[in-house]
């Protein structure tokens, strides 16, 4: 479709297409009610994804940190272990974690990679530790060796987050193959987007067999939340491409989200650090029925991005900007472009009153921005990089929207921004 009124956007669900919203739409007739939560999509996404990653076995849930919620239970994570994840992440790990009565522990991350830190790890254990969280921060996978290396010295288990990180490569394995489980998210603004749903796999057969049980055991989203989601990709794909005709586009999401007609990716308490069991549920028939249609395309999306990612890498000449890092050994699919600037808030400032509008995520060390530190497990302080690129890292958009003109026109605002 035709992108005249489009903004330059990094988030606002950029990965859908107009087949989605047809997909979507056909959930919501009247003669499809009775497929909303169960059937034959599910089963075939799980097969489709297992192929993709070479896994094993693929378990659906109906969000990552669904995912992340049963391994935790598989593995018998309980009130007073502690579990190893990076700070510069999402509330949804802390929270999750919190669930069990157990201890979210925080290492500092590498600037440029904005991945842990291996070499900060083991000061953080301690003789109740029992896990490590490894993230691939924005599709850039994390030192897995390093970080293997000094949990089987501690002999700790570990669980890969890669909900940026869905075809991203480290020394030429699919992320998601290294730990001991790993779960992935198909929410609205990831590498490919169901609005929400994840998936888990596992090398270990037995813990497979537990995780697929307490699958199981979890009830449906109700079909008036699935509903909702399913009407997400048809107004946020029509507001997107009217958005600046007469800011039209502006005002559906405003009333949108004002009225509920959309949920939002994090709820009220969620957002408030207190856990919830809200969201663990199983994956429903329709938004399993996106991601399928979306993971034939995941590969496409995924070279667009690098891609674009290199362009601005060949593009941006400003030294008042720091560019992203990448390893070696790992094949990055840049879900965004992260760079540093001086003053990020004015930085965005400007950029929106040219028509674009950053990503600025993660806001503060544990995103949203609303998230209270103290009530997630943060001390202030503690890490110390990841404090001061969340006060200074900007996303800029790499998803396949972004054309040529898109992209010349963000690398000559980074360039001439002073």
């Amino acid at each position: 479709m035709p992108k005249f009124f489009m903004p330059i956007a990094s988030a606002f669900a950029p990965n859908y297409t107009l087949k989605d919203t047809l997909i979507a739409g056909k959930y919501l007739m009247p003669w499809n009610q009775n497929r909303l939560q169960s059937g034959g999509n599910i089963s075939e996404l799980e097969e489709d994804f297992r192929k993709y990653i070479n896994a094993d076995k693929a378990i659906s849930f109906a969000s990552g940190r669904s995912g992340f919620y049963a391994i935790l239970k598989a593995l018998d994570i309980k009130e007073g272990d502690e579990v190893i994840l990076q700070a510069f992440t999402t509330v949804a790990l802390p929270n999750t974690i919190k669930l069990f009565g157990a201890k979210p522990v925080f290492v500092d991350i590498e600037p440029g990679t904005y991945n842990m830190d291996p070499k900060k790890i083991e000061k953080k254990i301690t003789p109740r530790t029992r896990l490590i969280v490894i993230q691939h921060t924005f599709g850039n996978p994390a030192d897995v060796e390093e970080i293997l290396n000094i949990a089987e010295k501690h002999r700790l288990k570990t669980v890969e987050d890669c909900a940026h990180s869905l075809g991203a490569e480290y020394t030429g394995q699919k992320t998601g193959k290294f730990a001991d489980a790993a779960f992935f998210s198909f929410g609205r603004d990831k590498v490919i987007s169901a609005v929400s749903g994840g998936m888990v796999i596992t090398k270990d057969y037995g813990l497979a067999e537990k995780i697929e049980t307490l699958r199981n055991e979890l009830e449906f989203p109700s079909k008036k939340s699935i509903v909702r989601s399913l009407l997400h990709p048809i107004i946020t794909f029509k507001a997107l491409h009217i958005y600046r005709l007469f800011s039209i586009g502006k005002l559906i999401m405003f009333i949108a989200f004002k009225f509920r007609i959309l949920d939002k990716a994090y709820s009220t308490k969620e957002k408030k650090s207190e856990p919830d069991m809200d969201f663990a549920k199983k994956m429903p028939n329709a938004l399993a029925a996106i991601a399928l249609h979306q993971i034939k395309a995941v590969d496409k999306f995924n070279r667009h991005r690098i891609k674009t990612a290199k362009k601005y890498a060949e593009g941006i000449k400003s030294e008042k900007v720091r560019l992203p890092d990448t390893k070696e050994k790992c094949k990055n699919i840049f879900l965004w472009y992260t760079i540093t600037v001086g003053d990020k808030h004015n930085f965005i400032k400007k950029a929106q009153e040219k028509n674009m509008i950053f990503g600025d995520w993660f806001p503060q060390v544990i995103g949203p921005k609303e998230v209270d530190l103290k009530k997630a497990g943060y001390r202030e302080g503690s890490c110390p990089i990841a404090e001061n690129l969340s006060a200074h890292c900007i996303n800029l958009p790499t998803h396949h929207n972004m054309g040529k003109r898109e992209i010349r026109k963000v690398i000559a605002f980074v360039n001439d921004y002073k």
